[in-house]
């Protein structure tokens, strides 16, 4: 009949709505339940990072490792060392053995920490899920956002395994977590001592 005819016509309006919801709310479930986490417990691991320059069509290739703990954090990147204690940032460049000293913004941590970066993603973008299982972030708004989208996908055991972002110029950065595990590390793991650096160059920039 035409009334039976409507209802189906209804239903399959409304059905890719209704899943995108579930979709979004289990994403974000997702991706809260791995900021938790990954505040709970100390984790450290390996990561490797590419960044595709699309204008010159390379892609530059670094290796590095993380601890995390909270809102500390120590990462090695190349021939950097970064180490965050919660206020206080040293970055530490061995080739000149000098390190810079500064207290960054929150701003500015959310471009350096993994976590700060995810925590930021969730309270201020569109997510949702895909097909595969990959988390998307939007920016709610585009105009002023180098980016388009943020994919980010888990393991097994629901811990970040890569996060690729898609800028609108199109070059990509991708980070990809080889190993990531828990860990127990003193506080004085993301303290940069200077003692320990013999004419180390300081740059207090604080």
């Amino acid at each position: 009949s035409f009334n039976m005819k409507k209802i189906i016509f209804i239903l399959f309006a409304i059905l890719p709505l209704i899943m995108f919801a579930q979709n979004d709310k289990e994403a974000e479930r997702r991706v809260k339940t791995v900021v938790s986490e990954l505040k709970q417990s100390v984790y450290e691991g390996r990561f490797t990072l590419l960044y595709y320059n699309a204008q010159a069509e390379t892609t530059d290739k670094q290796l590095g490792d993380l601890t995390i703990k909270g809102d500390k954090f120590r990462m090695t990147l190349g021939a950097n060392e970064t180490k965050f204690d919660g206020r206080t940032q040293w970055v530490f460049v061995s080739e000149y053995n000098e390190v810079s000293i500064t207290e960054p913004t929150k701003e500015e941590l959310q471009e350096i920490n993994p976590l700060a970066m995810i925590e930021y993603y969730v309270s201020k973008d569109k997510i949702s899920q895909s097909d595969d299982g990959a988390i998307n972030f939007y920016p709610t708004n585009p105009k002023e956002s180098e980016y388009f989208r943020i994919e980010l996908r888990l393991n097994k055991t629901n811990l970040p395994s890569r996060l690729v972002i898609h800028q609108k110029n199109g070059d990509k950065i991708t980070l990809i977590f080889d190993s990531l595990n828990k860990t127990k590390v003193s506080d004085d793991c993301f303290v940069f001592d200077v003692v320990k650096y013999p004419n180390v160059e300081v740059n207090d920039l604080r």
